[in-house]
């Protein structure tokens, strides 16, 4: 399986920013900074529940999709079946 980080920074730069943003850190707080509205959050848990086959919890996109890292740690314990 190819690496989660990628997929997701994928993503993320290319259906949340349109394209623009291919130089934003990794470990940026995406909310905090005005990329993820609550729409485009929900675009992003679809996202990862279809490319990953998982469920995202309730609560885990307000505490746990902050950063694309933090996304991609949050997606491998899933898979992985270790959870935070």
């Amino acid at each position: 399986m190819s690496n989660p980080l990628l997929k997701i920074r994928a993503f993320v730069i290319n259906d949340i920013l349109k394209g623009h943003g291919s130089d934003i850190s990794d470990d940026l707080n995406l909310a905090e900074a005005g990329l993820l509205s609550s729409l485009a959050t929900m675009r992003l848990v679809s996202f990862v529940e279809d490319e990953f086959d998982i469920m995202v919890g309730v609560s885990d996109p307000r505490t746990r999709f902050t950063t694309i890292c933090e996304i991609a740690r949050y997606v491998d314990e899933k898979l992985s079946g270790v959870e935070k």
